[in-house]
């Protein structure tokens, strides 16, 4: 090849690589100017009746037209909408005057709902909370239905809790009271039980079909825990004072956990019988009660 066609050849060759630049910046010119694509507008009027779903609501921007009533702290964007009770006093003139497209409620109190919104042609949805896992696919199916993928993909991760495996798992009792001095022992499948086997513990003396059972003595007896998580249902104070004069007698005080001083009492926001946000900060207590258990 003679000198002047390798120059025109290093010309041409020259020419090409700029075009490749020029085009290059360009198409990474019009991807950063690119406006971000706008989520889905959603249409429907949306009423949530838990504060787990309506957290979720709020960090996955679904628009809300009513709340349940809570002394709990609502996401500030939804604070001033209209309450519209709870399980324990459903507010269903407050609900129908809201013209609800989508009434969501949790699948454990569907009772508290169906019937009367079946009257008012109203439609119900139910939301599964019952532990860590379904929560965690609930926010996808939520995601899913109202264009928020991209949120609920974040939340979910936001979300992930790590298992903890140990050699020797502490045992665990997982007692429910309620207003009134009785209480219940819940089940590995329960929420907290759930969490508790994902700490590396193992959750003792209580109904292995059932996620709450009438506590049984003897069992309780037997099993002697290491640790002992009591939850308050409501009105934390009064249920303490019963946990309290209960643990007097009967089979408590003579159990590991007792005398170890390894008994917590826990209430919403942190804990609840069913699964929140709050979740993450749970299990962190959780394993470090079983941590210390271990100490003794």
């Amino acid at each position: 090849m003679s000198a002047k066609n390798k120059k025109n050849v290093s010309i041409a060759l020259g020419a090409v690589l700029l075009l490749l630049v020029i085009v290059g910046g360009w198409f990474v010119f019009k991807q950063q100017s690119r406006p971000e694509k706008t989520p889905k507008k959603i249409d429907e009027r949306i009423v949530a009746t838990t504060v787990p779903m309506t957290q979720i609501f709020a960090k996955l921007d679904v628009p809300l037209v009513g709340v349940p009533t809570t002394n709990e702290k609502l996401p500030t964007k939804v604070q001033k909408l209209p309450q519209v009770g709870n399980h324990v006093s459903v507010d269903m003139e407050k609900i129908i005057s809201l013209k609800p497209d989508q009434v969501y409620v949790d699948s454990e109190l569907t009772e508290d709902y169906a019937s009367k919104l079946k009257e008012q042609h109203i439609k119900m949805t139910t939301l599964n909370f019952s532990d860590y896992a379904t929560m965690r696919q609930t926010i996808i199916k939520i995601g899913k239905k109202y264009g928020r993928q991209k949120q609920a993909s974040q939340l979910k991760k936001q979300l992930q809790i790590k298992k903890v495996q140990r050699q020797k798992k502490p045992k665990v009792l997982l007692l429910m009271g309620m207003p009134g001095g009785s209480f219940l022992a819940m089940n590995q499948n329960s929420y907290i039980g759930d969490l508790v086997k994902r700490a590396g513990g193992q959750v003792v003396a209580a109904d292995q079909k059932s996620l709450m059972s009438p506590v049984n003595n003897e069992k309780i007896a037997q099993s002697d825990p290491d640790v002992i998580i009591r939850l308050a249902h409501a009105m934390p104070q009064e249920v303490k004072r019963s946990f309290d004069e209960s643990f007097k007698s009967g089979p408590y005080k003579t159990l590991t956990a007792v005398k170890n001083k390894q008994v917590y009492d826990v209430q919403a926001p942190k804990f609840s019988p069913t699964a929140n946000l709050h979740v993450k900060e749970a299990y962190q207590e959780i394993k470090e009660w079983l941590d210390d258990s271990q100490e003794n």
